[in-house]
């Protein structure tokens, strides 16, 4: 049952409140302070309540017949509001939810909310006083609640801790497959009129979006349009096949609806429900429908780039005529992420299409003031691209032009560029202010209409007529509504999706198993092993290639050294100093069929393709609802030990470990490196591949013959029973040495390696821990957010009463890697100080 009978009860208790507030002495001094129009919007008593104050005024306005310009609107249920003055109401919570739908300047309505902390005594005086004391007593039945605005500092200082659920790794999956496809290439003849029904869908959809948003219909609050650019999208993808990929960006719909993208499943996917092209979990910032090649929108900007180069490399990896088309606006050409694609695009000479959207705007920044060079052309023309410049809203001399481009780059599979000018009607996002540009220079664009134009030119040929028009507007508007019935209708995703799609499900073989210590074999370096599981693994599979900076030579440490004599240059490629480039040119070439093994030369230098790592790499199979696989394996050498001082010598495993979508590999030995290596690279989820400097001359015995090894599993590499050591690479051999000098004491130490730190093999170290009933972490990083405070957190909240004592964590001082040898021999892992340090422990 609704709280308020009807409208006009709710109008009268809600008025007869604000006099009240208004009329407090204490509020309306620090009312005086602002300046504000706030709009409610009850969506279930339709009224619309405006609050006025500032500049002398303080009023409530009800349903007022000429418009008012609020600086933000709340959309919610009248019950919502009733409950908000009850102090019933978590604020932060109902905006996260969408009990209460804001838009506009939130931050001054917040501003607002301390000023009514005394009015929260004066609703349920108003209740009295309107005979609703009802309502008063079913509250002192439910018991007060705190107020939100007191608790909230407490809130953000202090939060409850618990384990979760561990995440689901492909190894425990049983979910559908869902694996990107392409339809058979074929060019398609495309009329005029096809071009302009295309444009007016694309506007009507997003109309579409436009109005649902300020209505509080679509659960975002970041949805970007493109009206106004409609002969962009037209133009250029009106000319591509479903085998030619397009990659694009926030502002995306319209490139994706010309690609040939289902509306009612795109709708559907903006509505976050689970028959959306990605299953409700991409929504408009990352559309994708990889049937039709769309690779699909990126929330980071600049990003496309580098998918769209990977997928250039597959293009001409595999021989074909395709091309692919990287979609961009001007101000994502200030990121280093364009400028490494398109030098590696023209010094590789691949067929990557970029196409700039110069809408005169980077976000609320003109080009004027966020770009040195305004001209884009002559950037791209900078890297030795043919590059040429054209009116974005002439949707047939874009179209037209674009063919050309096209028909030339599949003959040549050369990069190419285009800057189109063009201008987006509405805000960088639906509902911002637009303050940064007068609605004159609106009205100014908005009169070069693009769909406009090309309907005046069309008829001025004789090939359009008014009863032309009205037809295509009246199919395109029924297929709109549709599309929004078939998106009303639809089932949300099931709460039991939530934890789906995030990796993909390989085959149990990669898991399955157990590491045991090699009898025999020939023995042969930690860089060996690596050496001969790159070659096995390109030799079995064509679609592997190995890429980095100098991998031809060897790279730096020499891991990879004569592979090219072995495999060729097609297969062993040398990349500029690129990290971004490599790596996210490797995620776009993964998405596309082929199975990228990535070399980084120090894994310090990870830091600077954090983006195609955290943010492509683990998230797309998600962000897709399951579209792509990812097979894709980034080697690089940690640790320190070699006098390279601080940013060369860091243990950067730390930072990926727990990433969802990950998968974390720390081999200690040339066994475990060579078949590690070669599950990773078998994998269809994304391996990070960490390799000790210290390590590569480490020798050890390797099993002759075809062997994997499996992911996720932790090994046992000394038996004990007083107490269990877990640590991974150096420190195993660290841990191994101690474990001698302790035995000595009479101490049997338990060592177990955890090889793959992510998924974590908790069921190895409980085992262990039950029986020694002691634990003991070693690491090479620093203590604080690492690796081993997992595994004491993991054993505390499964079994803390197993432990005889507090576990003890061994780990780096809490500073750099030094340059000094004697400092940096202070941070390395020494046995005698492990052992001395674990004998205090047991001592005390």
């Amino acid at each position: 049952m609704p709280v308020y009978k009807n409208k006009k009860e709710l109008q009268d208790i809600l008025s007869r409140l604000w006099a009240k507030i208004f009329n407090t002495a204490e509020i309306v001094d620090k009312l005086s302070e602002l300046s504000l129009v706030v709009e409610f919007r009850f969506t279930d008593i339709e009224t619309r309540m405006f609050i006025v104050v500032g500049g002398g005024r303080k009023e409530v306005l009800w349903d007022p017949e000429n418009p008012v310009r609020a600086d933000v609107e709340m959309i919610l249920a009248s019950d919502t509001g009733h409950a908000f003055w009850m102090e019933d109401l978590n604020v932060p919570l109902a905006l996260a939810s969408r009990k209460i739908v804001a838009k506009g300047s939130v931050q001054k309505a917040l501003k607002l909310l301390p000023a009514l902390k005394p009015a929260f005594a004066l609703y349920p005086v108003v209740l009295s006083e309107m005979g609703r004391q009802d309502l008063l007593e079913k509250r002192k039945k439910a018991g007060r609640k705190k107020n939100w605005l007191s608790a909230l500092p407490g809130l953000l200082g202090r939060k409850k801790m618990a384990m979760g659920r561990l995440p689901v790794f492909p190894m425990d999956m049983k979910e559908p497959l869902r694996v990107m496809t392409t339809k058979p290439a074929g060019d398609v003849m495309v009329t005029s009129r096809d071009l302009l029904r295309t444009m007016v869908t694309i506007r009507a959809f997003e109309q579409h979006l436009s109005d649902g948003f300020r209505n509080g219909e679509i659960p975002s609050e970041a949805i970007h349009l493109s009206i106004g650019q409609e002969a962009v999208a037209a133009g250029v993808c009106m000319n591509l096949r479903n085998t030619d990929y397009i990659n694009t960006t926030h502002r995306g719909h319209g490139h994706i609806i010309a690609k040939g993208a289902d509306l009612k499943k795109m709708m559907a996917e903006l509505y976050g429900k689970a028959d959306g092209l990605c299953e409700g979990k991409g929504g408009s910032m990352h559309v994708t429908d990889g049937s039709l090649g769309i690779l699909g929108a990126n929330g980071i900007v600049g990003a496309g780039y580098l998918l769209a180069l990977g997928a250039a490399q597959t293009i001409k990896f595999q021989g074909r005529d395709d091309v692919s088309v990287v979609f961009a606006g001007d101000g994502s050409v200030n990121q280093g992420m364009f400028h490494e694609a398109l030098n590696m695009a023209s010094v590789f000479g691949l067929p990557l299409l970029v196409v700039i959207e110069n809408n005169l705007y980077g976000e609320f920044t003109s080009i004027e003031r966020h770009s040195a060079e305004t001209d884009i052309r002559k950037r791209m023309e900078a890297y030795n691209i043919e590059s040429v410049q054209l009116d974005g809203n002439d949707a047939a001399t874009v179209f037209n032009r674009m063919g050309e481009i096209i028909r030339a780059m599949r003959k040549d599979g050369k990069p190419r560029g285009v800057e189109l000018k063009t201008y987006r009607w509405h805000g960088h996002m639906e509902g911002e202010p637009e303050l940064y540009r007068t609605l004159e220079e609106k009205q100014s664009y908005m009169e070069k209409d693009p769909i406009a134009r090309l309907e005046k030119e069309l008829m001025a040929q004789g090939e359009y007529s008014s009863d032309d028009m009205l037809s295509i507007r009246t199919l395109v508007n029924f297929q709109i509504e549709e599309a929004v019935d078939f998106a009303k209708k639809a089932l949300e995703p099931e709460k039991g999706e939530l934890a789906s799609r995030i990796y993909y499900p390989d085959s149990s073989d990669l898991f399955k198993g157990e590491i045991k210590t090699p009898t025999s074999g020939q023995n042969m370096s930690y860089s060996q092993a690596i050496n001969q599981a790159l070659e096995e693994e390109m030799k079995r599979d064509e679609r592997v290639f190995l890429w980095g900076e100098d991998v031809r030579l060897g790279g730096y440490f020499s891991v990879t050294e004569g592979l090219v004599a072995k495999l060729g240059d097609r297969r062993i490629i040398d990349t500029p100093i690129s990290e971004n480039a490599i790596v996210g040119g490797a995620v776009g070439a993964a998405m596309t069929g082929l199975r990228p093994v990535c070399e980084i030369l120090f894994g310090d230098f990870l830091t600077c393709c954090m983006d195609p790592i955290m943010n492509q790499a683990a998230k797309l199979r998600y962000m897709t609802g399951g579209q792509v696989s990812m097979p894709l394996t980034i080697r690089t050498p940690v640790g320190s030990g070699i006098g390279m001082a601080a940013q060369h010598s860091q243990s950067m495993e730390r930072f990926f470990f727990g990433i969802p979508g990950l998968i974390v590999v720390a081999p200690s030995d040339p066994y475990t490196a060579k078949g590690l290596l070669k599950s990773a690279i078998r994998s269809d989820n994304p391996v990070l591949f960490f390799e000790h400097k210290l390590l590569y001359a480490n020798t050890g015995p390797v099993p002759d013959g075809e062997y994997t090894l499996p992911l996720g599993k932790a090994r046992v590499v000394r038996k004990g029973s007083d107490l269990t050591v877990v640590t991974h690479l150096l420190g195993v051999s660290a841990a191994l040495d101690a474990a001698e000098i302790l035995s000595g004491q009479g101490i049997d130490v338990e060592v177990i390696d955890l090889v793959t730190l992510y998924p974590m093999d908790s069921a190895t170290i409980f085992s262990s821990v039950e029986k020694t009933r002691g634990l003991v972490t070693l690491e090479e990083g620093t203590a604080t957010g690492g690796i081993g405070a997992e595994v004491i957190s993991r054993v505390c909240l499964a079994g803390f009463s197993l432990l005889k004592r507090s576990p003890l964590r061994l780990a780096a001082p809490e500073c750099p890697v030094p340059y000094a040898k004697n400092l940096e021999n202070a941070m390395m892992l020494d046995p005698k100080v492990i052992s001395e340090q674990i004998s205090k422990w047991l001592e005390g």
